[in-house]
């Protein structure tokens, strides 16, 4: 195992030379392996091993608020009937009128993280969980051009960028009529951030972000960067993982599940952390059927990232994660159970054997289909 370092004294080195163009990805992957460990490297070159890439490898936005909107790169895609994807171009606003857009419907944009989006884990199982549940217009931001493997970096730095087209798109849905009240950004690991940081450019406040376990490597700690409780009305984030996700306290109500360290369903998986990372969208899916939702106790200051489960609260109600969260609920509430989240059973049929227990495999599998 590589000897830890203090992430707080290298960050701002690593960021600095994110931008450089002589640091190629194989610098920023042996950085990665020796603060968080060996296997930081298998995970994030998804077990391959590709390090050889050099920076002109991978996409770099410019970033400074020089790159236009609408970016070729980035991608907006709606689900109508047969929840077949139809490619949103922004314009004209008379599209969501003429589209199979229901205005009696809740709406979520989802918005994928590191590695890009699929038919597999992590967004493509969140994806088909709305579409199943059939209560929402169901939207995807596609940005896998600027986030793929192994430019963990360039997904890093390509975040703002992406963000002002987020802001973009979301203005083109209000301006077109959905309601901002009855819409939620829902973004995992660099897309929470990606929702969060999205706030940044828009001339009105969403009124939802459902954040799920936001991603930690490389995230500084300046809120215009990440995701934070300003960046809407309500912020929900869950917290699953302590290695690829960041424990902290991020939004009105956090939910820490299990500890926020590792899942204990992930316990014989190739990747314990990855795994805890990856299937935390598992999570959320299965609250959309509200009788599933897993409930949270109100629970003490942080999630705790050692072993020893938070303590209880008893002052507060418990309530459930997810869409069923009251929008004035705040504080931290916390979900201990040994269950894999959304994992089809003889009693709940309705899941993804995805979300089930992983066997020893790739790693590969852990996250995307190759």
């Amino acid at each position: 195992m590589a000897r830890s370092r203090p992430i707080s004294k290298l960050l701002p080195w690593i960021v600095l030379n994110a931008a450089n163009i002589t640091f190629d990805v194989a610098s920023h992957l042996q950085l990665f392996a020796s603060i968080y460990g060996d296997g930081i490297m298998e995970a994030l070159t998804l077990g391959n091993g590709t390090t050889v890439m050099k920076r002109e490898d991978c996409i770099w936005r410019r970033g400074e608020n020089r790159d236009p909107c609408p970016d070729p790169d980035v991608k907006y895609y709606f689900y109508g009937q047969g929840n077949i994807a139809e490619e949103v171009k922004g314009e004209p606003l008379s599209w969501v009128r003429e589209s199979q857009h229901d205005p009696t419907k809740d709406t979520v944009v989802l918005v994928h993280g590191y590695a890009g989006i699929s038919d597999e884990l992590p967004m493509g199982v969140l994806r088909d969980a709305y579409l199943r549940n059939g209560s929402f217009n169901v939207y995807t931001v596609d940005w896998s051009p600027l986030s793929r493997v192994p430019c963990y970096a360039a997904a890093v730095h390509n975040m703002k960028p992406v963000s002002r087209c987020v802001a973009a798109f979301l203005t083109f849905l209000r301006d077109a009529g959905v309601e901002t009240s009855r819409t939620t950004c829902v973004g995992h690991s660099l897309g929470a951030h990606v929702c969060g940081i999205a706030s940044n450019y828009l001339f009105f406040r969403m009124h939802r972000i459902i954040g799920i376990d936001p991603a930690r490597p490389l995230i500084r700690s300046q809120l215009q960067g990440r995701l934070d409780a300003g960046d809407a009305k309500v912020v929900q984030v869950i917290h699953t993982s302590s290695t690829f996700g960041d424990a902290r306290r991020s939004g009105h109500v956090d939910f820490c599940v299990n500890g926020a360290r590792s899942q204990p369903f992930c316990a014989n998986a190739t990747n314990e952390s990855l795994c805890s990372h990856i299937r935390s969208v598992c999570w959320l899916a299965e609250s959309l059927d509200g009788a599933r939702a897993r409930i949270g106790s109100p629970c003490l200051r942080r999630c705790l990232t050692g072993s020893i489960r938070p303590s209880w609260d008893r002052r507060g109600l418990p309530v459930p994660l997810g869409h069923q969260t009251p929008d004035w609920v705040e504080g931290l509430f916390c979900v201990n159970t040994d269950e894999a989240p959304y994992c089809p059973t003889e009693e709940h049929p309705i899941g993804n054997p995805l979300c089930c227990v992983p066997p020893k495999s790739p790693i590969s599998s852990n996250l995307i289909e190759k």
